[in-house]
């Protein structure tokens, strides 16, 4: 099996942003038909819910308990954010979520945002290059 990373922009479009769900579906899909792992951070979970503040409570709970549901949700821990001190990284919070992807022990990271990732060690992928990446 392999596992994935999800960033956070993946989860946005996926629940809310109705120009990129189209990927992030087919994403989806793909995944699920070729038995992958989907994992995101738990500051995914947290970004979200700020993201998503003046929804509606239930609205809200309701979304972030599917989140739960369909994604392997992997920890961030001290010893991530100190590593990511230690890395010349331009956004702070991309490099966790790289972080959390490595630790987690991800194959690969999908994001729209590749350019934040340009250190990485592990392959980073746009929704679009995933799908043509996988389905060969």
């Amino acid at each position: 099996m392999k596992r994935v990373f999800l960033d956070t922009n993946f989860i946005i479009d996926y629940f809310v942003r109705e120009d990129y769900a189209g990927d992030a579906e087919k994403v989806m899909m793909l995944g699920d038909s070729m038995n992958m792992e989907f994992c995101i951070s738990y500051l995914t979970v947290a970004n979200f819910a700020y993201i998503m503040r003046k929804s509606p409570a239930d609205k809200l709970k309701t979304l972030i308990s599917r989140i739960c549901e369909v994604f392997t949700v992997v920890s961030n821990t001290k010893n991530q954010i100190l590593l990511n001190l230690q890395e010349q990284v331009s956004d702070f919070e991309d490099g966790l979520q790289y972080q959390a992807a490595v630790y987690a022990g991800c194959d690969c990271m999908i994001t729209r945002n590749k350019k934040d990732f340009q250190f990485a060690e592990i392959p980073v992928f746009t929704p679009d290059e995933f799908l043509r990446h996988f389905k060969g």
